[in-house]
């Protein structure tokens, strides 16, 4: 058997790093974040547990590169959701938010227990903030483009908005009525009859 070559080194640990993100995103969000072991990590993502402490020094330097990358993907592509028309904006926005919320309610089950407990994990707290003061900069800008009498307080309400609606879909699950509010919400925001 011939030695691997750089490339496939690079692969093979680049693939292995992907296993456990999703190992660590599935047990944290099926059994949270405090139930969830770096055994239990590797044994799902099929690694050995010290290979997984060649990425990440520890079960939180896990759970923020989590995060960081879930920040960084969501930040790609709301980049490519923005146009130059305000109201197609908000429309993008809010299909791109109710399709997340539909495909992939692990990730968002995720992120929201550790928001929710944001006192627990104070790294937590500075990317939300940050993030949020992002998002809400963003949004500002759009209501204001719309005339909207306080677009910083709009911003802040639409925010709030889909907050309360990813929290209560979450724990509802198919009880909740998402079809009915993203019709809902692009018809109050982009006078929109879906």
């Amino acid at each position: 058997m011939s030695p691997k070559t750089p490339e496939q080194n690079a692969r093979i640990r680049a693939e292995s790093r992907q296993r456990i993100m999703a190992a660590a995103m599935h047990l944290f969000a099926r059994d949270g974040y405090e139930r969830t072991s770096i055994a239990g990590i590797a044994r799902q993502a099929g690694v050995a547990k010290g290979l997984l402490y060649n990425y990440f020094s520890s079960k939180e330097d896990l759970l923020r590169t989590l995060i960081l990358e879930a920040f960084s993907g969501g930040d790609e592509q709301i980049a490519n959701l923005l146009t130059s028309d305000p109201r197609s904006t908000l429309r993008n926005l809010l299909k791109w938010f109710f399709d997340e919320m539909r495909q992939r309610p692990e990730h968002w089950r995720l992120i929201t227990e550790i928001t929710l407990r944001v006192d627990k994990y104070a790294f937590v707290h500075e990317l939300a903030k940050a993030k949020m003061d992002e998002y809400v900069q963003v949004l500002s800008r759009l209501f204001d483009q719309l005339n909207y009498a306080d677009p910083l307080n709009e911003a802040r309400l639409f925010v709030g908005i889909l907050d309360g609606i990813g929290v209560e879909a979450l724990v509802l699950k198919e009880d909740y009525p998402l079809a009915a509010m993203e019709k809902f919400l692009l018809k109050k925001y982009c006078d929109e009859d879906t």
